[in-house]
């Protein structure tokens, strides 16, 4: 269905903003930008040739960590939509990316923005790392720490808790929390999860918590702020990504690879 020009307009200054803005807030979290143009460029000042993927996506015009090896990339469908197209690349020895696998996917059921808040059942826009894998599958040979889930094991999404957007055990910690996950009743979407490192340094309240890649849902077709794609490929990313993987999260293909403006 053709996007209607509000639509439009809504999404280019979605990523307006997460171009303009996210420098400050990625800085306080130590994490990456999206950059696109001329800051891209290596130290040579020589950008790379864009390769062809599945995405028609420039990678070498977006910042990524030069230690990442491993790049997903999810490109959302525009301004309040759930759908994604997300793709897996590893870096080769010669500094391009090779594509391993593109699949259709879900993020927040408002689609995904640079302001993210909780409770707002949109996606976080940005470059992210991941800190650890859990599920409630046993251990498929991940790279990252592996949490083999129990009962007891919550993710809390509560703003005024002591342990807000962390995961904790009831059976080690004193409730003190209104709303959380209770991870290992959460099937099947969360056999096999890769746990992003949104908002877990400062844990600032109120900014959302508990984003994730894992399975889809079979009963829906969106999440509450995570990205879902198909479990096979969760669990080979489980599987395959090492602790210098990023994730990169943009709201709509077209606006993603425009060029930046000039500093004034």
């Amino acid at each position: 269905m053709r996007k209607t020009v509000r639509d439009f307009i809504k999404a280019a200054a979605t990523l307006g903003f997460l171009l303009s803005v996210t420098g400050m807030t990625a800085m306080a979290e130590s994490t990456p930008v999206i950059l696109i143009g001329e800051a891209a460029k290596g130290e040579s000042g020589v950008q790379e040739e864009a390769k062809p993927n599945s995405l028609d996506i420039d990678l070498t015009r977006l910042s990524v960590s030069p230690e990442a090896r491993q790049l997903v990339v999810a490109v959302g469908s525009g301004a309040g939509s759930s759908s994604v197209n997300v793709a897996y690349f590893k870096r080769n020895d010669n500094g391009g990316w090779m594509e391993e696998f593109c699949v259709p996917g879900f993020c927040g059921y408002h689609g995904i923005a640079a302001d993210k808040r909780e409770g707002d059942r949109q996606t976080p826009a940005g470059i992210y790392g991941f800190d650890c894998a859990f599920g409630i599958l046993p251990d498929p040979g991940s790279l990252l720490p592996y949490k083999h889930l129990d009962s007891g094991d919550f993710w809390v999404d509560d703003s005024s808790s002591r342990y807000y957007n962390q995961m904790v055990n009831t059976s080690q910690v004193a409730r003190d929390w209104n709303s959380a996950e209770e991870l290992a009743r959460i099937a099947p979407a969360y056999h096999y999860v890769l746990a992003l490192d949104y908002n877990t340094k400062e844990r600032v309240p109120g900014k959302g918590s508990a984003i994730f890649l894992h399975g889809m849902d079979t009963k829906k077709t969106w999440t509450e702020g995570c990205i879902a794609i198909p479990e096979e490929r969760v669990k080979q990313l489980v599987q395959e990504l090492e602790a210098s993987a990023q994730i990169v999260i943009m709201p709509t293909l077209p606006e993603a690879n425009a060029e930046m403006p000039e500093d004034k």
